[in-house]
């Protein structure tokens, strides 16, 4: 179960506070505010204001339904029926499902005090703003989740660099008994992780280029797809041969170099380098050696695979993203 204590806090904290503003404004339902204000605060400012807008309109339109109903008809059961069911097909038609509760709630207001004059209209309207504004402004001032995205991705990229540094040694290595994919679980986890808290940070955010985390963390993902495949193709080699030394020490190349802002096209040279170096070998010699080279060929293409995505998710940032994101954080 994944409880969120700064979440629990906040909402608890406004829900008191909501009602506490509506009981010494003299409102009528004055507990509802907190209600309204913890169905209000959402986990990013974007969710939470389109969520409010949302509520408002559909206040709008509860309002002159049980106007129109209950000024027509009277305050009975069926109206109010009448009145949830055409006010559920409205937030239906209008895709505000999220509204439904809450104003649903206010239906009941008008019902139960059978009132439904303009100083009741503007009571159940104060009751909105208090509940909907408190919630508006606690995540409007809630603290940035950029500490822990640094640190979830500078704990992913660490991993990352243990499993190419620890592709370097088992790829020379004869005894691959004890060389696990287990570490590749935590990776994910962290991954995912990562991609959750991006998700977070862009909805907390009203300028279009802070998707840079959303799309690093896709970038890794790739990454980490490939390396699971190079990690296959390791354990599979049969026989130890200095044909797999260069990749090696690419290998530990790569884990040296391996970090947010380096550009990889070093790296790419270096590969490309590979690939003229291989392709002035001698040929192998038996049905084994050629199996072997396959595989170390199939690894070769996946390491470049590997390097140009992280060429291409530097050179597809703009220099404001490099700045904000690189330049000012390694400072």
């Amino acid at each position: 179960m994944n409880i969120d204590p700064v979440k629990i806090i906040k909402i608890s904290a406004g829900a008191v506070t909501a009602a506490a503003v509506s009981y010494a404004l003299g409102l009528e339902y004055a507990v509802s505010a907190g209600i309204i204000c913890l169905l209000t605060i959402q986990d990013t400012r974007k969710e939470t204001l389109t969520i409010t807008l949302k509520r408002l309109i559909a206040f709008c339109g509860v309002t002159a339904l049980c106007a129109l109903i209950f000024g027509l008809c009277g305050f009975g059961l069926l109206q109010l029926g009448a009145v949830l069911m055409l006010f559920l097909t409205l937030c239906g038609a209008l895709d505000m499902s999220e509204a439904v509760a809450m104003n649903s709630v206010i239906a009941t207001h008008y019902f139960v005090s059978g009132d439904i004059s303009l100083p009741m209209m503007g009571n159940e309207l104060m009751l909105l703003a208090a509940g909907a504004g408190i919630g508006v402004l606690l995540n409007i001032f809630m603290p940035s989740n950029t500490r822990k995205i640094r640190r979830i991705q500078q704990e992913t990229d660490d991993k990352i660099r243990r499993i190419i540094g620890r592709m370097a040694v088992y790829i020379t290595a004869e005894d691959k008994s004890d060389y696990t994919g287990s570490c590749f679980k935590e990776t994910d986890r962290l991954l995912e992780a990562l991609r959750r808290e991006s998700v977070k940070y862009i909805g907390n955010s009203f300028v279009s280029e802070k998707d840079y985390f959303y799309k690093y963390v896709g970038m890794r993902m790739e990454q980490c797809v490939i390396l699971m495949r190079i990690f296959t193709d390791i354990k599979r080699l049969s026989i130890v041969t200095s044909y797999a030394e260069p990749i090696a020490d690419f290998l530990n190349e790569m884990s040296r170099q391996f970090s947010e802002i380096n550009d990889a096209v070093g790296l790419l040279e270096d590969i490309d380098g590979l690939f003229s170096y291989y392709s002035e070998e001698a040929l192998p010699q038996s049905r084994q050696e050629f199996e072997n080279r396959a595989l170390l060929y199939h690894i070769l293409c996946d390491l470049k695979n590997f390097v140009a995505l992280k060429a291409d998710f530097a050179n597809a940032l703009d220099e404001n993203e490099k700045k904000r994101y690189w330049i000012n954080y390694t400072a």
